[in-house]
């Protein structure tokens, strides 16, 4: 039960991270880079689930340990 509740919260401060950098370079690219709104949703979602597919095979190849 510790390790699942481990590996739950790992995953989620992974995940909340991830949002939180996202956030950030989205703003930054906006409004500093000058990069418009909807160029910015398509990559932040191919770069979000890419962020999720990385943490997810690096939580279940270290169970395998």
């Amino acid at each position: 039960m510790k390790k699942f509740v481990h590996s739950a919260i790992t995953l989620f401060l992974a995940l909340g991270s991830a949002a939180f950098v996202a956030y950030a370079m989205a703003y930054i690219a906006h409004y500093n880079l000058g990069i418009p709104g909807s160029a910015l949703r398509e990559q932040a979602l191919i770069s979000a689930s890419l962020i999720v597919g990385l943490v997810t095979i690096e939580l279940l190849a270290s169970k395998e340990r």
